[in-house]
């Protein structure tokens, strides 16, 4: 899903609106998109204690809006409309959303009623994704009664005003924006409002399940291990233990792990050991977990030469370190910011910018893990994940996803972008399945079969 800056969110407005659909029609698309996010949660309206915050711009005239689809659908009993301007301060659009309002006798007033206290949903629709800097008077005070507000929910209309309101929910319109990157997934819908798709254009994405197919569909009947590829996994000790058993249970046709410790055993039976060095053509491989840096030499060799896809994780990440070569063959790199650092030479600075310029220097994807982990593609794509929790910061989590992504990699090997991307999305439900204090990097696949239901569905 594309994540749309104010600019382009703009552009792709304009875009609609001069291919023949008005912008009052798609700010009622907008209006009726809050009615139904409210109905789905909140119900019965007609009992709520209503307060809709509007601003003078389109975001206020979104509230308006609103305003009469719950005046005709639901009736509520109780339902303050509050003007943070005079109304001849409103924007065209909104200005006709007021006196759509007024034909209909609904009261709106520019002072707090003296009741307001015991508003049960409350809307913000004071300021939209236009709106840079510091909110001034009276928009930073009606913020600050929002958030006050004892026993109210919170609906922000598009994005919390100013990134300030506590919002329960928050309904944007099309698209995702930057601003919403931060928030609980769980509290953020996104509504269509009828602007073709051919208009929203971005570099930037959210992944959602639909980004994901064909990871997780129904397998056909006919299906032997090599239907599902061949997985080499080097390293050692439990880190590459992980990193197999990971890759095994994510459904990889066979997984053969080597590690150059000739005292190295398998503790899962469903492994097979491999001689070292390893012989992997044939075979995607996954590099790193475990190994140390004595095997500098092998890395690199692998890094340039290896005609199939490589994920590579931790001590070869290290042992690249700097990294500037670019190789025509499927490279993922896996690192934490502190390993990032080590491939740039550098501090980090924008998160998605470093793993943009890096993916593009070394014609490599490149994966930056930790909340809202980022998945740059040498095109210039890049994907932000929304998936994780607390869960997955133990040892041995990033060795997990490690053996996912070179298994989904091993099963499609005609999707490899919707591999990657599962991987790192499946990678963060485990840990939204899993405990936060008490789970181990060892039972994340435990909740694998959930996780990869819910892309059917």
């Amino acid at each position: 899903m594309k994540v749309l800056t104010h600019e382009q969110m703009r552009s792709a407005d304009l875009a609609a609106i001069a291919a023949g659909i008005p912008a009052l029609v798609l700010m009622e698309n907008a209006a009726y998109a809050l009615l139904r996010a409210l109905e789905q949660r909140y119900m019965p309206l007609s009992t709520q204690r209503i307060a809709i915050f509007c601003g003078k711009g389109n975001n206020g005239g979104d509230g308006l809006a609103l305003a009469r689809l719950l005046h005709i659908h639901h009736q509520p009993k109780n339902m303050k409309v509050i003007l943070a301007f005079a109304p001849e301060e409103l924007g065209p659009d909104a200005a006709k959303q007021l006196t759509m309002l007024e034909a209909l006798a609904i009261p709106y007033s520019m002072q707090l009623p003296q009741d307001l206290a015991a508003t049960t949903l409350a809307i913000d629709a004071l300021l939209g994704t236009g709106v840079s800097g510091e909110p001034r008077s009276p928009i930073a005070e009606l913020i600050e009664v929002i958030n006050e507000l004892p026993v109210a929910r919170r609906v922000a209309v598009d994005i919390p005003s100013a990134n300030r309101v506590e919002a329960d929910l928050t309904v944007t319109f099309a698209a995702p924006k930057p601003e919403h990157l931060l928030l609980d997934q769980k509290k953020l819908v996104i509504a269509p409002i009828g602007i073709p798709e051919k208009f929203l254009t971005a570099e930037l994405n959210l992944i959602t399940p639909a980004d994901l197919k064909p990871v997780g569909s129904k397998r056909a009947l006919d299906s032997h291990k090599g239907s599902f590829g061949h997985v080499a996994v080097i390293g050692g000790a439990g880190a590459l233990q992980m990193a197999g058993a990971a890759a095994i249970r994510a459904g990889a046709g066979w997984v053969t792990v080597y590690s150059p410790d000739p005292d190295f055993t398998i503790s899962l039976p469903d492994l097979m050991k491999g001689l070292w060095p390893p012989g992997v053509a044939g075979k995607v491989v996954a590099i790193g977990p475990g190994l140390g840096q004595n095997e500098k030499s092998l890395v690199e060799s692998l890094y340039a030469n290896h005609n199939g896809p490589m994920v590579v994780d931790a001590d070869a990440l290290n042992v690249l370190a700097p990294l500037s070569q670019s190789t025509p063959h499927l490279r993922v790199l896996t690192p934490h910011p502190g390993e990032m650092r080590r491939l740039l030479g550098r501090e980090l600075g924008d998160r998605i910018e470093d793993a943009r310029g890096l993916s593009q220097l070394t014609n490599a994807v490149v994966v930056l893990k930790g909340q809202r982990t980022v998945i740059a593609f040498p095109s210039g794509q890049v994907w932000i994940n929304p998936t994780g929790s607390p869960a997955l910061a133990k040892a041995g989590s990033g060795d997990v996803l490690t053996g996912l992504m070179a298994a989904f990699l091993s099963q499609y090997p005609a999707h490899p972008e919707q591999a990657i991307l599962a991987a790192v999305y499946l990678h963060g439900r485990l840990g939204e399945l899993s405990d936060e204090m008490t789970s181990l990097a060892s039972r994340l696949c435990d909740h694998l079969a959930e996780a990869l239901g819910e892309l059917s569905v």
